[in-house]
């Protein structure tokens, strides 16, 4: 018998069958195939790697710091826009809101003003009060311990009393609990009330200060009935810390109080600059601007109790008297020349434009001599400028005491302006304003100049100020003033004969 023969079926289902077999074999070897051409390229990659030269490494290592470097720049920019974006902006040190806390601090703590004499030499080392100390500090944090400690076991006391005399699983419910422990609180506080600790004052009664003596004292008691014996910051210690930040919050109700009594009104502090945010960031940056100022206290200390350290302080004193001296004399010669400029030349000319430069005025100092106790001042002089700079500056001063009638004021205005006789020795390492006129400038000093020097300044090459035609009309102004002084004395003597 023979063999069925296969139907259409079956014959489709075998070649395809054979198919699929013959295709999951091609796609394994195009799989393989395909693995060994990564292969192959990771391996041209590695050769081409291993063949770089070391100009080529060098370049790949400048790129990569030039990267990292654009990448910092960025980094840094982000920051700086947002601290600038997030920052508050404070009132500045010479508004009358921060005048008027900063010396309500310091007449609480008993800081003296700033002086320079030879007493306050003696005593610089106490200007600044000292830091709490430990002892100081513990008994403060411990003191409101005790008392939060003292009113919790009164509440447990309370309750457990309330409880015996209910019947047996008596438990109270939350109202019964909260009025126990708010009756038991308030009994405990006004048995054990928070009295004031012995509060060491630094205030000065005989002190200079715009604040009536009374709202310090005020101050002094709230700091007592809170626990501080003494007004005072930990100047090393951060401004958020727990002294600190009570101490200041303290300071500045008070301050409140004080303002709310017409108490600072002498400062003319404005309503709408009075507010909350304000006087904390002040209070918060006089006191870490104290810090480097206490620190420098505590080496004056140490340096009192060395041989020789006291007459050191007192030479230091002196010499920053003497250059606090210079510095208003300097100041009030200026401001008297520009006037003085201004009333020959007028306003915004070009020779008081070039008389407004603070470095072509000249210094003084003190000469002392044992023969003269007060000691002589001497002008120096500044060798860079000219002849004919120096004529003008002089005419300068001469019409401004030489236009005075008052002999008293004539005789005061003199000994301004003229400051004794030129110092032998010139003031060394001075050099006339950047962009400064060129023709103004002695040329002997700029041919002893290095050229690097003569770069930095930049000279202006342009006359811009005629200077002899400028003597010229102020020595013809003097003609004229002259003049009128002879015209208004004959007239004051005729009419007294």
């Amino acid at each position: 018998m023979s063999a069925p023969l296969p139907t259409m079926t079956q014959g489709t289902t075998s070649s395809g069958k054979k198919r699929r077999l013959e295709d999951v074999q091609n796609d394994g070897q195009g799989t393989n195939n395909d693995d060994d051409r990564r292969g192959s390229d990771s391996d041209s990659d590695g050769g081409s790697d291993g063949e770089l030269t070391h100009q080529d490494k060098l370049e790949r290592k400048r790129k990569r710091k030039a990267e990292q470097k654009k990448l910092g720049e960025i980094r840094h920019r982000d920051e700086g826009i947002g601290k600038v974006a997030a920052a508050y902006l404070i009132p500045k040190a010479v508004t009358p809101l921060a005048r008027a806390i900063h010396e309500f601090t310091r007449l609480v703590m008993g800081i003296p003003r700033k002086g320079l004499s030879t007493a306050v030499a003696e005593g610089a080392c106490q200007k600044l009060p000292d830091p709490p100390s430990e002892e100081e500090m513990e008994a403060w944090l411990n003191r409101q311990q005790r008392r939060e400690t003292l009113i919790r076991e009164a509440q447990e006391k309370a309750m457990e009393k309330y409880v015996k005399k209910k019947p047996q699983g008596f438990k109270p419910n939350r109202k019964q609990r909260e009025m126990i422990e708010k009756d038991a609180a308030e009994s405990a506080a006004q048995k054990n009330p928070m009295r004031p600790v012995i509060f060491k004052s630094r205030m000065s009664a005989s002190g200079r200060s715009r604040y009536a003596h009374h709202f310090g004292t005020q101050c002094e008691a709230a700091l007592a009935i809170a626990g501080f014996p003494r007004c005072t910051f930990d100047w090393n210690a951060s401004y958020d810390t727990p002294w600190n930040s009570a101490t200041a919050a303290i300071i500045l109700a008070q301050w409140v109080k004080t303002y709310d009594a017409h108490g600072a009104r002498g400062f003319g502090i404005l309503s709408s600059d009075n507010n909350a945010a304000d006087r904390e960031e002040v209070l918060r940056r006089w006191c870490s601007n104290k810090a480097p100022k206490f620190r420098e206290q505590s080496r004056q200390v140490e340096l009192m109790k060395t041989d020789g350290g006291k007459q050191k302080m007192m030479e230091q004193a002196a010499q920053l008297q003497q250059r606090a001296n210079k510095k208003r004399s300097k100041e009030k010669i200026y401001e008297l020349r520009v006037e003085e400029a201004t009333l020959h030349f007028g306003e915004g000319s070009a020779e008081v434009e070039m008389i407004s430069h603070p470095e072509i005025h000249s210094e003084d100092e003190l000469i002392t001599d044992t023969s003269n106790t007060f000691g002589t001042r001497q002008k120096l002089r500044l060798e860079w400028r000219s002849s004919e700079l120096d004529t003008f500056i002089s005419l300068l001063d001469q019409c401004h005491w030489q236009k005075q009638i008052n002999p008293k004021v004539k005789r005061t205005a003199k000994q301004t302006v003229e400051r004794g006789a030129y110092a032998p020795n010139a003031e060394p390492d001075q050099f006339p304003p950047k962009g400064f006129q060129q023709s103004l400038v002695s040329q002997n000093w700029l041919d002893l100049q290095d050229g690097l020097v003569i770069s930095e300044l930049g000279l202006n090459e342009n006359a811009t100020v005629d200077i002899k035609s400028a003597i010229q009309e102020i020595l013809q102004t003097r003609v004229r003033q002259v003049d009128i002084l002879e015209a208004r004395l004959r007239q004051a003597t005729g009419m007294q004969s």
